[in-house]
């Protein structure tokens, strides 16, 4: 764990020292919330209890676009300027290089988390405010944002081009979000178990059930499995570029 550590305070430093982290980074913090306040005086008009869910609704969204750009760069990059090969000959493990990278992606999405509690320390000064969805909606978007940045890194290990790592994470991510209406579209209504295995299958089905304010077993172990399906092939594909050269 100890090499796993260096690592991620390596990438995250990194992000720190990247315009393009801090471009993404404002955008994430300040796009949903210019979209959020005017639908804000929609959602409380007149009533005593404030909410936040129009500005949860809008992370699936923000969190396809940040994850996708904050990883794009992190193999691919790698490749085209032949770092990578310097990397493997570290005396780390492939998985250690993986979770160090990943882990360092899913903090700095924590520590842009952080930044916006003034939005609903803000509003609990208006209203009654039910902090049990805002707390669920801050896991959801967390969580959410671990599993993009997990197929985010595995879309950039196939890659030698950030661009098109970006490209195929926003598709692929986006087509997984869209799965259940994709579904209806493609076969209708008549089979509903079909539904629900896209339903399942989506990420966003996901969030969407965790922002209610219930945290479900089954919703956590979705995001685990996910997580760890994509970082093991980032993995195997590291190691396949390792043993080919």
């Amino acid at each position: 764990m100890a090499e796993t550590r260096v690592i991620m305070k390596r990438e995250l430093w990194g992000f720190f020292l990247s315009p393009v982290a801090y471009v993404v980074g404002a955008a994430f913090l300040f796009l949903p919330a210019f979209f959020w306040f005017p639908s804000l005086f929609l959602d409380t008009g007149g009533a005593t209890e404030a909410r936040m869910s129009s500005y949860f609704q809008l992370m699936p969204w923000a969190m396809l676009v940040l994850a996708s750009a904050l990883t794009m760069r992190q193999w691919a990059e790698e490749r085209k300027i032949g770092t990578l090969e310097l990397l493997l000959t570290y005396p780390v493990t492939t998985v250690q290089l993986v979770l160090g990278k990943f882990l360092a992606s899913f903090a700095f999405i924590g520590i842009l988390l952080l930044l916006t509690i003034s939005y609903p320390l803000t509003l609990s000064l208006f209203g009654n405010l039910d902090w049990g969805p805002v707390i669920g909606g801050y896991l959801g978007t967390w969580l959410l944002g671990a599993a993009c940045l997990s197929f985010g890194l595995f879309a950039s290990s196939i890659t030698n081009d950030q661009i098109v790592s970006l490209i195929v994470s926003l598709v692929i991510l986006l087509l997984m979000f869209l799965a259940p209406y994709l579904a209806v579209i493609v076969f209708g209504t008549t089979y509903p178990g079909l539904m629900e295995f896209f339903t399942v299958l989506s990420p966003a089905s996901h969030f969407t059930s965790i922002t209610r304010g219930v945290v479900d077993l089954g919703d956590l172990l979705y995001y685990l499995v996910f997580c760890g399906f994509f970082l093991y092939l980032n993995a195997a594909v590291l190691e396949l570029k390792k043993r080919v050269g």
